[in-house]
């Protein structure tokens, strides 16, 4: 499902911020994934509570359409999602109307669940455990330009159960981070136009490529596939000079000693 953006948004809806929503996900053994709501602050979103609310759950191809009710006294209960894909990640549209009518007064794109240690705060990239059957990670990148959207490393969550643990294991940090980091770079590469596109998910890496040393690309051939690949390479090496990166290599070493004894 692509995401509502300056162009695809000629009526100028209300963009609700996804700061204003907590949406849940749970693992409910044989009854499957369920999600709910737990919280939407309408009153700071600028809201009329008698305004109702529906719910687009969508992972890849697949999507299913939930009526919430009025923002007011909204649907908390969980509700199934059995026939969303579990292999890719899982996001949420939120659609505002007006009681008795189908034209939209708002929306908000891209929200997502919070597992149960919390968010992870505004970085880039966003990490979501998910059954992958045997495989231990995967990077998916944002489709299209989906602006506000983020490249989301799919984890096997019998290894890492929650975001926060697969953040906090080195790990994880020194032997999947910088494979990510250079997939990321070859997209930019690929696409260096987009680091000053505000409609690009790419645009918001500006920031992150200028802070750690490394200039932007230079536009390339298409078939040009060892320039961008030397520029990714420079990127990963900026990254593993970062001190969370040596921070998380001193430890995985400190357990490969720890083993030897």
């Amino acid at each position: 499902m692509g995401q509502i953006s300056r162009t695809t948004n000629p009526t100028g809806l209300k963009q609700i911020d996804r700061k204003h929503f907590v949406a849940r996900v749970k693992d409910d053994g044989p009854n499957g994934r369920v999600f709910w709501l737990e919280s939407f602050d309408f009153e700071s979103a600028r809201i009329d509570p008698g305004v109702r609310m529906g719910c687009v759950a969508h992972a890849g191809a697949t999507e299913e359409y939930f009526d919430l009710g009025p923002v007011s006294d909204f649907n908390k209960s969980p509700l199934s999602l059995e026939g969303i894909a579990t292999d890719k990640p899982l996001k949420f549209r939120f659609m505002f109307n007006e009681p008795g009518e189908s034209l939209l007064v708002g929306y908000a794109d891209g929200v997502r669940a919070i597992d149960e240690a919390g968010n992870l705060g505004s970085s880039l990239v966003d990490i979501e455990p998910r059954k992958l059957d045997g495989v231990a990670w995967k990077l998916v990148l944002p489709e299209g330009s989906g602006t506000g959207d983020k490249p989301n490393v799919l984890v096997e969550m019998s290894l890492f159960p929650t975001a926060a643990i697969a953040v906090s294991n080195p790990w994880f940090g020194v032997l999947v981070m910088p494979e990510v980091m250079r997939q990321i770079a070859m997209a930019i590469a690929h696409d260096p136009d987009a680091l000053d596109d505000p409609e690009s998910w790419i645009e918001p890496w500006s920031a992150f490529i200028s802070a750690i040393g490394v200039d932007a690309p230079v536009a390339s051939d298409e078939d040009d596939v060892a320039a961008r690949q030397d520029w990714a390479d420079r990127v990963v090496e900026r990254f593993a000079a970062k001190g969370i990166y040596k921070h998380h290599l001193a430890k995985a070493m400190a357990e490969m000693d720890g083993a030897k004894s």
